[in-house]
């Protein structure tokens, strides 16, 4: 076979390649972005999904009608429709047949489990949806104490037009407030089988509010509200506002969701599996006992973790450290010695091992969950794979006790004698 032949082929190949254009394409125009996913128990089927889509602005105020088993709310820029379904596919393929447009995805920002599905489990959810083409597995798992159908419904954003966006800021959001944990879909699915512990999930739900508010008011206030005063006279108005909420940690044993923790009680969880990036809490002022010091904190370092197994006990020992920052504004007299220094840095230091302590007492005893997968700090002591398997961490974490050691060093701009 000539060379000239080979290369006459290959370049036959090329031009088929190049030229032939894409096998399948899709006009965004024909596809209908879906920006949240949200999962009940259905009434006459398994499931109730409710699917919040986003609207193209050129037909923001269009509106759609119920159709079947379905049931829709236009909010600003998205429509949230809910569907009984028996599965999810059935449901995505129910709703394809009842827009005019594809279900796409690719663009979900939030999943949303109700806490009673979530009780039951929803491992056969997580895997279908982690294994879904489109669904990015950095999209982020939210538990809510409500129905996901009303926790979506309420998500109507003021302060941003984008719902999408919105859904975006409060993911990142962890990263500066410490109420709660990056947790993203990929993080649960590996993790409700890991044998160095358990899993946990964004807590959400939602709150009313009585807001009185001038009817004249140049701000308006959008979003599913009830009013308590409908008077068109002008001056101010009674109202009821409801809201979502985000803060806190669901936590899980296995595939179903046990209890909560708030969001003091995450703290301690961002600080021993080292994700927290910077918080503000308030202290008790060991000089006032009547009032408090708003603090700023970071991790000086990365918090260590040492376990030790005696008689089949986990013994854990945490050594945190913490770099603090003053934000309240102390009476000089306060601080004026190194010694009265060391006397904030050990009342601050008491009470972030109180915080941390209090939380591995909930988890262990009363959840018998261990979240922070410490687990990976005891399995060096085990000679063969089978032996770690065999000890069982996830059960025996119940048992453990939990030694805590916190290093604070305080900034202060106060002068120093």
């Amino acid at each position: 076979m000539s060379k000239k032949f080979i290369f006459t082929l290959i370049f036959i190949i090329l031009c088929a390649i190049i030229f032939s254009g894409y096998w399948h394409e899709e006009d965004i125009d024909d596809l209908a972005y879906v920006v949240a996913l949200g999962f009940d128990i259905g009434e006459s089927k398994e499931l109730k999904m409710t699917f919040q889509i986003s609207i193209p602005s050129a037909t923001n105020s269009n509106g759609s009608g119920n159709s079947g088993s379905s049931s829709d709310k236009s909010s600003k820029d998205t429509l949230t429709k809910s569907i009984e379904c028996s599965s999810i596919y059935s449901g995505i393929n129910e709703l394809n047949s009842l827009t005019s447009k594809d279900v796409n995805l690719s663009h979900c920002k939030f999943i949303v489990f109700s806490d009673k599905l979530a009780k039951k489990g929803i491992y056969k959810y997580i895997y279908t949806l982690e294994n879904n083409a489109e669904l990015r597995s950095t999209c982020n798992i939210l538990i809510s104490t409500c129905p996901a159908t009303e926790f979506l419904s309420y998500t109507n954003p003021i302060f941003e037009n984008s719902t999408a966006k919105y859904y975006k800021i409060i993911a990142n959001s962890t990263s500066y407030s410490g109420f709660t944990s990056n947790i993203t879909l990929n993080h649960l699915y590996t993790s409700i089988s890991d044998t160095f512990g358990e899993t946990c999930a964004i807590l959400g739900g939602i709150k009313e509010d009585n807001i009185t508010e001038s009817v004249n008011s140049s701000v308006a206030t959008s979003g599913p509200s009830s009013s308590s005063n409908s008077s068109n006279n002008s001056g101010d108005q009674n109202e009821k506002k409801t809201d979502i909420v985000v803060g806190g940690l669901a936590v899980f044993k296995g595939e179903n969701y046990v209890g909560n923790l708030t969001v003091d009680e995450t703290l301690p969880y961002l600080i021993i599996t080292n994700d927290l990036k910077e918080a503000v809490v308030s202290v008790p002022n060991p000089f006032d006992d009547n009032s408090f010091i708003d603090l700023h904190l970071s991790q000086n370092m990365e918090c260590s973790h040492k376990v030790n197994i005696r008689n089949s006990v986990p013994e854990i020992t945490t050594d945190v450290d913490l770099n603090v920052t003053l934000l309240s504004n102390l009476e000089s007299s306060h601080i004026t010695s190194t010694k009265q220094l060391s006397d904030l840095e050990k009342a601050i230091s008491d009470y972030i091992s109180k915080l941390i302590l209090n939380y591995y007492e909930k988890t262990s005893k009363e959840y018998k969950s261990d979240i922070a997968k410490l687990g990976k700090y005891a399995v060096h002591l085990f000679p063969t794979t089978q032996d770690w398997i065999d000890y069982d961490w996830n059960s025996k974490y119940e048992t453990s006790t939990f030694n805590v050691n916190v290093n604070v060093i305080v900034n202060t701009s106060y002068f120093i004698s």
